[in-house]
């Protein structure tokens, strides 16, 4: 198992972030998107997200898609 931490400082990059989710475990469905879970830590006036994927080549494949996501958006 592995979990993966980001520190959402933004409401836009929060917003993002569940946008790029989402769009990730919709097309992991045909790799058993129910080895995934997320859920939110508070960090003082912001959230800390957490995903917890089965698979590591999963949390690899989703580092790299937020990582391009960020920059494509400018966050």
């Amino acid at each position: 198992m592995v979990s993966l931490q980001y520190d959402l400082s933004s409401e836009s990059e929060s917003d993002a972030f569940f946008g790029a989710f989402f769009k990730f475990v919709e097309a992991a469905a045909v790799q058993d998107a129910d080895s995934i879970s997320i859920h939110s830590d508070p960090a003082g006036d912001h959230q800390v997200k957490v995903i917890t994927f089965e698979d590591a080549g999963l949390a690899d494949q989703f580092e790299t898609y937020w990582s391009q996501r960020r920059r494509w958006l400018g966050l």
